[in-house]
């Protein structure tokens, strides 16, 4: 009887000390956390702001902040989307609601509401509890590919139509007659000082 209290006692003392120990439960996190965006094919070739809407944007402000924010997207992990996301989607937000009035129209209106839409997707897919490291490069490649959708459409809003560059060639043109027939009058009177004759 004194070993059957004996086990009794050792296996309630072992079963309860199996119970104090907790299994840490890990973060799945862990595994994709240090993953870098990679951009998919689709990626489109970056454009360049010409003098023109460079100088027209220049007051935009929050503009600067997301130029480096996609500059960098490449080069950051999913841990530091996830930890910068708010300031990012904040920094969006900024960029839409501060748009001057010369740069505005619907067109322009209609790129920043994709562009806020699509930083807010990528930071969604990269604050998931299981990180699909597909869907967070699929939408980094799409956040990207708006904002050279954007910086053209803020080329083709400062472009000059057709009829403008006629007027500045046919300027041009004039003034570059006049000097023309300017420096032929002043050589021909030369030349009938000089006794010359002048064909």
């Amino acid at each position: 009887m004194k070993r059957f209290l004996v086990l009794f006692i050792v296996s309630v003392v072992g079963l309860s000390s199996c119970q104090d120990k907790k299994v840490k439960a890990v973060d799945p996190r862990l595994a994709t956390d240090t993953l870098k965006i990679h951009f998919q094919p689709t990626r489109k070739a970056e454009v360049t702001l010409t003098p023109v809407a460079q100088q027209a944007i220049k007051g935009w402000e929050n503009f600067p902040e997301l130029e480096a924010q996609i500059n960098a997207l490449d080069t950051v992990n999913i841990s530091y989307l996830r930890a910068n996301g708010e300031e990012w989607i904040s920094n969006m937000s900024l960029v839409q609601t501060k748009v001057g009035d010369s740069i505005a129209n619907n067109a322009m209106h209609s790129r920043l509401t994709v562009l806020f839409s699509k930083v807010n997707t990528v930071i969604q897919e990269a604050s998931k509890i299981e990180v699909d490291t597909a869907a967070v490069n699929k939408e980094a490649t799409e956040f990207y590919n708006a904002f050279q959708n954007l910086k053209l459409q803020i080329n083709l809003k400062f472009q000059k139509s057709i009829d403008e560059l006629l007027e500045e060639y046919e300027i041009e043109a004039d003034s570059l007659s006049a000097v023309r027939d300017s420096t032929q009058t002043r050589r021909d009177s030369l030349l009938r000082a000089n006794r010359v004759p002048v064909n």
